[in-house]
């Protein structure tokens, strides 16, 4: 079997050698896996092999990176907190060649199972359940619980990890799950601690719009009666979807235009380039060519947040940072052919590690 291309992404199997390797140095010990994909080789290294690839000198006996992978993990120790781990793993020598214990002044990512948690804590916790009641949400009306990242701490919160939750109220009386809860949103953020599992507090924040008192109560009790639906999903739609729009077809009678060779080598025209995924960036492009000139080493994105909203606490905190909090590889969908793409499609298969 030939050697992977130092830019694919890991296979499953090698995926899970880094898991196996990780652990065989815990031992004893639970871990909890939170990311784990390619360790990008020095980009001087993968240059020389390059040059080699493209001047189609490479040979089976010709030098290569070494093929690694970094692994994201926390090491879990009786009632102590969780300790957050990195490492590197050449898979080769299938060992740890790089381990580092990140101090509790930095967080990890996050994942779905604490998410999952997090709303799990949430709806079992007695004083959320009697804000919720204070509140007396119309017949028909159910409680939507929506997990996020904690944003920027305050001082008083020192180095715990915590974890929030917006709270909306979704008209059920529609019979349809996709009706849309942003409409009418609560005013109630519980805040968890994953370290202990337990909601510390429900923070109540003003309501009405800019101008009104950090602690404006504008609309309690009933606190839905100044909310209008606003439905997206075309059957809930009142006039329902637009008639107007003529017929568009895509067709390729003679196939595409580009080509997918090697697992992830695009040739496209003149083009042609790598493309791999990771859990924290989603999409990677790596040796951009155009007509055999190279165009760029990396293409990718670093991160992107959105500032919400009222700038009144506590709402600072609801600023999340897609890809260093969430992993934007964690956040896209599965697409299928006939359903989310149309034409000649070509999906790319990239194994993830999801704890």
């Amino acid at each position: 079997m030939a050697a992977p291309h130092p830019l694919s992404a890991l296979s499953i199997e090698e995926t899970n050698l880094a898991r196996d390797v990780v652990s065989a140095a815990h031992p004893g010990t639970v871990l909890f896996f939170r990311q784990n994909y390619l360790w990008e080789p020095p980009k001087a290294d993968v240059l020389r092999f390059l040059e080699l690839e493209h001047s189609r000198q490479l040979t089976p006996s010709s030098p290569r990176p070494a093929r690694c992978a970094q692994v994201f993990y926390d090491v879990i120790g009786g009632k102590a907190k969780a300790q957050y781990n990195e490492a590197v793993v050449d898979l080769n020598l299938k060992a740890v060649v790089d381990h580092k214990v990140i101090g509790t002044e930095h967080q990890s990512s996050l994942t779905t199972k604490e998410f999952e948690e997090l709303v799990n804590c949430v709806q079992a916790d007695a004083l959320f359940q009697q804000k919720v009641s204070e509140l007396k949400l119309p017949e028909g009306f159910e409680v939507i619980v929506e997990p996020w990242p904690y944003g920027a701490p305050d001082i008083e919160d020192g180095d715990n990890r915590y974890f929030q939750a917006l709270m909306f109220a979704r008209d059920t009386r529609s019979g349809n799950p996709d009706s849309n809860f942003y409409a009418y949103p609560l005013p109630l953020i519980p805040v968890m601690d994953a370290a202990t599992k337990t909601i510390v507090r429900i923070e109540e924040p003003a309501t009405g719009g800019r101008g009104e008192s950090l602690t404006a109560k504008t609309h309690k009790p009933e606190i839905v009666d100044h909310c209008l639906e606003s439905e997206y999903v075309p059957e809930l739609l009142p006039g329902g979807v637009r008639k107007d729009l003529k017929p568009l077809t895509v067709v390729q009678p003679e196939g595409p235009s580009f080509s997918i060779t090697d697992g992830n080598l695009l040739k496209w025209q003149k083009w042609r380039m790598r493309v791999t995924f990771n859990s924290r960036e989603g999409a990677v492009v790596h040796d951009v060519r155009y007509d055999g000139r190279p165009v760029m080493y990396r293409l990718s994105i670093s991160d992107m947040t959105v500032p919400y909203a009222d700038p009144r606490p506590p709402y600072h905190r609801k600023q999340a940072f897609d890809f260093g909090d969430g992993g934007l590889g964690h956040c896209v969908n599965n697409l299928t052919l006939g359903c989310d793409c149309l034409g000649v499609i070509k999906v790319c298969i990239h194994p993830c590690c999801y704890s």
